[in-house]
């Protein structure tokens, strides 16, 4: 066995907590790898934006197939076997407006009832007696779609136990058929994917994700690309085998990552870019993979900086350059964090660079080499073809922020952690207070209130926690959450990366909604076995002294 196969096994022994074994997870390192693929030999594909079947009740409205299909992902591989929205891997962007108003069907009757990938029955979930108070039967294939990081009421929120099958079964907390989506938040760049109980991760692994945007007039106004220079990227990662199809372990194993890059549904891609300015909206929709990204050239010379607007939600109060000069000299995205970003690439025409990405995995909040080092590849043209840029220079935007972080305005702090035990099969579990999904929901903030949240990771593995229903602020990192988060992590976020033996402290509001949502680590194997805990949003005096109307067009309007 070589070196950096034995470094990997240690780490992944060590992430798991099980140092001087071997665990099962760490399959996915040494014993399968894909068939060998040329990079760079297919363009980057550009999801396109949805349009709406009509209106339903004044309010624009998608009814979204969710279906099983093949797909090219690479010349030199055959077709690969998929489950996905529309037909289509990722699947198509839904676009919403700020305070515009979508309602959203998924239909996923033409799913097979034999799922693509093994269901592996020892993980909570996939059997009746999971369930409290249910006695239907679990199919095999179920899904539910969440709208990740909206503001919305529970119903619509597509959460775990909200299920439907092909044949029409449904899950405990299924309530309706139709998402109803307010839009009444500041812009966001994110997504839409499965969060089925116990089988999210096989879902969303098999296809099951696309883009979600909102739009906003305070976006307009700032004069960022758009159009054809704007480019939604969405980064994944898969495994192989040699006839096409996706590679899983049958098992359940708590750590997973595939060897080969998919970017918008393509194995290693190219992008031909103009030598002008581009906005990037960036998604890390891995199962459990952190990326730290760079931009990097054969020579080694100057490369164009990233200018990065934004986490997700809104807009920083200033752009954070990133690059080998700035503060940030790489942009880490962990499972499910975003970033919106303009690069410049006006004096670079005729130069090509490479988006490489030095995490390791399992990451532990270390970044010292990746067994996935290159994700896509940018190839500058030598002159402009379309239409002169017009577009604001990214060192001179005024972005509009949001409203200030204040402390003071906290109701309560809370004491979260995040724990490692073994369960009943000898698999590892992560755990939230070290409690199970189904256990008694003991955090209930108040409508309308803010809180802290302190985040403590007591295990070998970083998290990437998040919260439905908000938008929440970093305030603090570190030890003793006292050190300063990152500059671009610090407003508009609903994850954050919690690193071992580190405490992040979070500023949230709980607003507009009342009801259960649940937080969870966004390691999707994670969150199938049992990181994932409700916290109920209860009515009360902050409720009664502040109304309805005033929380949905509360503090981050001007976004």
């Amino acid at each position: 066995m070589d070196e950096i196969t034995r470094r990997r096994l240690l780490k992944a022994s060590t992430a798991l907590g099980i140092a001087g074994s071997i665990p099962q997870g760490i399959e996915t390192a040494v014993a399968q790898t894909s068939p060998s693929l040329e990079k760079y030999v297919q363009p980057l594909p550009i999801p396109t934006v949805r349009k709406p079947e009509g209106k339903r009740r004044g309010a624009d409205y998608h009814k979204v197939s969710v279906t099983e299909f093949t797909q090219s992902l690479h010349p030199d591989l055959p077709d690969t076997t998929l489950w996905g929205f529309d037909g289509t891997f990722p699947g198509p962007i839904i676009e919403g407006r700020r305070n515009k108003r979508l309602k959203v069907r998924f239909d996923n009757s033409q799913l097979p009832t034999e799922h693509l990938l093994s269901v592996d029955e020892q993980i909570h979930g996939t059997k009746p007696e999971d369930y409290p108070n249910y006695d239907g039967p679990v199919p095999e294939v179920r899904t539910v779609t969440h709208f990740h990081g909206l503001n919305i009421e529970p119903e619509s929120d597509g959460q775990a136990e909200m299920w439907k099958s092909p044949g029409e079964i449904t899950g405990p907390r299924f309530v309706k058929q139709i998402h109803d989506i307010p839009n009444r938040q500041s812009k966001l760049t994110s997504t839409y994917h499965d969060h089925a109980l116990g089988i999210s991760r096989l879902n969303v692994y098999a296809g099951l994700a696309g883009f979600y945007l909102i739009r906003s007039r305070a976006e307009e106004k700032l004069d960022l690309p758009s159009g054809e220079y704007e480019i939604p990227l969405m980064l994944q990662d898969r495994t192989f085998n040699e006839d096409g199809s996706l590679y899983y372990p049958k098992s359940f194993v708590p750590n997973f990552a595939g060897d080969t890059a998919v970017v918008n549904g393509s194995v290693w891609p190219y992008l031909e870019v103009e030598p002008r300015r581009y906005r990037f909206r960036c998604i890390n929709q891995s199962n459990g993979r952190t990326f730290n990204l760079r931009l990097s050239n054969e020579s080694g010379t100057n490369v164009p900086t990233l200018y990065q607007t934004g986490a997700g939600h809104g807009f920083f109060e200033s752009t954070v350059p990133i690059g080998a000069s700035h503060d940030l000299d790489s942009l880490l995205l962990s499972p499910f964090e975003r970033a919106d970003i303009v690069v410049d690439f006006s004096e670079y025409a005729g130069e090509t660079f490479t988006v490489t990405n030095d995490a390791e995995f399992p990451f532990e909040g270390k970044t010292e080499g990746s067994d996935l080092g290159e994700l896509l590849q940018i190839r500058v043209l030598d002159s402009a073809k379309g239409q002169s840029d017009s577009s604001a220079d990214p060192t001179n935007l005024d972005l509009p922020g949001g409203s200030k972080v204040n402390e003071q305005a906290a109701k309560k702090i809370r004491h979260m952690t995040m724990n490692m035990i073994r369960d009943e099969h000898g698999l590892a579990l992560h755990l939230l207070n070290n409690s199970r999904f189904h256990d008694e929901t003991i955090v209930k903030p108040q409508l309308g209130t803010t809180e802290i949240w302190e985040l403590e990771n007591k295990t070998h593995h970083t998290h990437p926690i998040h919260l439905h229903l908000v938008e929440f602020s970093v305030i603090g990192r570190g030890p003793n959450g006292t050190d300063d988060p990152a500059p671009n992590e610090r407003i508009g976020k609903d994850v954050v990366r919690v690193n071992p033996d580190e405490t992040v402290r979070i500023l949230v509001r709980f607003g507009n909604f009342a009801g259960q949502f649940p937080w969870h680590c966004h390691i999707l194997e994670h969150e199938d076995h049992a990181m994932m805990r409700p916290f109920e949003v209860v009515t009360g005096n902050a409720a009664k002294n502040r109304g309805q109307k005033n929380n949905n067009q509360g503090e981050f309007q001007s976004r």
